[in-house]
């Protein structure tokens, strides 16, 4: 797969794709509308499906009395994909969805605490609340008490000529060409997109975990890990 291709080469694929001169000095005054058409695709593809390959992994220590966490600058709230908190030495998912029933239980508006955190949601500020709310902090060496934010990472730069696409070059410089070439009104335009079509498909289905098919059975099915669940207390009682 051709990712990681620089924005100049990515540039000079499009031109030769659109039938364009890959000379820069002849691209000048047209090399800001060519970058923008590829930021444009690119983000909207990125939007389309969930990128394995840009899927990561970032963690944040809980905080006594703590109900919302902001997520590092890198991961978009609407690509968050799970919560996963560190507790008795193994990482435990928490359940999405706060409801009243649970607040009945731990009152986060009356900052009621407790150990582990069990669910979250996304808030209206743009971060993530946590239930019930912490009444330990994360412990840096241990990990004990830190929470795991799991999704799908913004794309990064894509503006000067050594910036990287996050997204394969193929496509984008195609699905760029198959829009210069029908605005232009040439004839190949459509085998352009019907071929980005066909790379966007292959990408997708070859990213796309296949489930495995055990043909002596199932076998023994793991168990779920139960987190231990502890009552209220006052902090510092």
């Amino acid at each position: 797969m051709a990712r990681r291709v620089t924005l100049v080469k990515l540039l000079d694929l499009l031109r030769a794709e659109a039938r364009l001169s890959i000379n820069p000095a002849h691209n000048a005054q047209a090399r800001s509308s060519q970058v923008q058409l590829l930021q444009r695709l690119q983000d909207f593809y990125w939007e389309d499906f969930a990128w394995p390959h840009l899927r990561v992994k970032r963690q944040v220590p809980a905080q006594i009395g703590q109900r919302y966490y902001d997520l590092p600058a890198d991961l978009p709230i609407d690509r968050v994909e799970g919560v996963e908190v560190f507790t008795n030495g193994a990482w435990i998912p928490l359940d999405p969805g706060i409801s009243s029933v649970h607040y009945s239980a731990h009152n986060s508006d009356l900052d009621e605490r407790s150990w582990p955190p069990r669910r979250w949601q996304i808030n209206e500020d743009e971060d993530i609340e946590i239930w019930p709310v912490p009444d330990q902090n994360g412990d840096a060496t241990t990990l004990e008490g830190y929470i795991r934010f799991t999704g799908i990472r913004a794309l990064r730069p894509l503006v000067d000529d050594a910036d990287r696409a996050d997204l394969d070059s193929q496509m984008l410089s195609l699905f760029a060409a198959a829009e210069l070439l029908a605005a232009s009104g040439g004839k190949d335009a459509q085998v352009k997109l019907d071929r980005a079509n066909a790379r966007y498909l292959k990408l997708k289905s070859d990213l796309t975990p296949r489930r495995t098919i055990n043909m002596f059975g199932v076998g023994e099915q793991p168990t779920k890990r139960r987190m231990a669940i502890t009552s209220y207390r006052v902090a510092g009682s």
